[in-house]
């Protein structure tokens, strides 16, 4: 039988209360990485699928806030299709591109390393074959960026020592840059781009006072930095939540202000939050 998961009842108030109170700062924005996130980390990339209650979660609550949205190092194209909520904004790539009502934007830089990245791949998966590891991995090519996933080696550690220098190579010769996660490496153009940008530049576009970024890996670090350098810079009040596992990395949570623990709770967090807004709405219509 399987165990059901936490409900609204079990969020921890004091996360809740500190995410309300940066969520009724009008205009006000949240953000969500995907795997990890809203949606348990799976032996492949393919196997993973959004909890069906977060994709509820996020469709009330793009009802109640100026911004609700995902950001993740999947392909925005791919991050819509797991979601399937109409009218969010979509970040791809680690924000080098973005989806909104089928319309979409890729940057251009990015966009021009697009061939160096498939080659690079290319370079990465003979040297694992050599090493004995290709069998393991699943190797992404989502044209702004690459990702090798080695989750599924019996040895992750050793895996990763393999890989690491190969793909270091590789990016060298290509003109790219390596940075990884968990379980993953990941080949990126030589640009500055991140989740962090990308909430920076979200929080700019819709004017935001209030915003809450979820996340759980070191790609999701740079998100939580800029939200937490707009917030020391007093340009709007900003919570970074972390959902955290066996896997999570120390520079996640240092980079966090509260945590939760999982996507289960993760999940139940963002319904919470769905309904007291909802709950705010129905009392601001009721007749004084």
């Amino acid at each position: 039988m399987v165990e059901p998961g936490p409900t609204t009842a079990d969020v921890d108030r004091a996360v809740l209360g500190r995410c309300l109170a940066v969520l009724r700062q009008r205009p006000a924005g949240l953000m969500t990485d995907i795997d990890g996130t809203i949606s348990q980390m799976a032996p492949t990339p393919h196997a993973a699928v959004v909890a069906p209650a977060a994709r509820a979660a996020l469709a009330r609550l793009a009802g109640e806030l100026a911004l609700v949205g995902v950001v993740t190092g999947r392909s925005a194209q791919t991050g819509e299709e797991m979601v399937q909520v109409p009218g969010l904004v979509y970040v791809g790539n680690h924000g080098m591109e973005r989806r909104l009502n089928g319309a979409a934007w890729h940057h251009p830089e990015a966009a021009a390393s697009a061939e160096a990245i498939t080659a690079a791949l290319a370079e990465i998966a003979r040297g694992a074959e050599a090493a004995g590891l290709r069998e393991y991995l699943v190797i992404e090519d989502k044209r702004l960026s690459g990702s090798i996933h080695y989750r599924l080696a019996p040895d992750a550690a050793a895996a990763r020592q393999t890989l690491w220098p190969l793909a270091e190579e590789a990016a060298h010769r290509h003109g790219l840059k390596v940075t990884g996660g968990r379980l993953i490496v990941e080949l990126r153009p030589p640009i500055t781009v991140s989740k962090g940008t990308a909430l920076t530049a979200l929080a700019d576009a819709y004017h935001l006072r209030g915003l809450v970024f979820c996340g759980d890996d070191l790609t999701d670090v740079d998100g939580f930095r800029a939200v937490r350098r707009l917030r020391d810079e007093g340009k709007l009040a900003g919570l970074n939540v972390a959902v955290i596992a066996a896997e999570t990395l120390p520079e996640v949570l240092a980079a966090s202000d509260v945590t939760v623990p999982g996507v289960p709770a993760c999940t139940a967090l963002l319904t919470a939050l769905a309904e007291a807004l909802a709950a705010d709405a129905r009392d601001a219509a009721a007749p004084q």
